[in-house]
C-alpha cells in the first residue's frame, strides 16, 4: 500500500466522520436561533 492510497483512505475517513459531527453542529446552531 503506498503512501497516496493511505492518504486517500484517511482524508475519505476523517470525512465520513466529521459528516455527522458538521450536521449535529449546524443542526444545534439552527436550534439556538429558533
Amino acid at each position: 500500500m503506498n503512501l497516496q492510497v493511505l492518504s486517500q483512505l484517511i482524508a475519505l475517513t476523517l470525512i465520513v466522520l466529521s459528516g455527522p459531527i458538521v450536521i449535529g453542529v449546524l443542526a444545534f446552531n439552527k436550534a439556538s436561533y429558533l
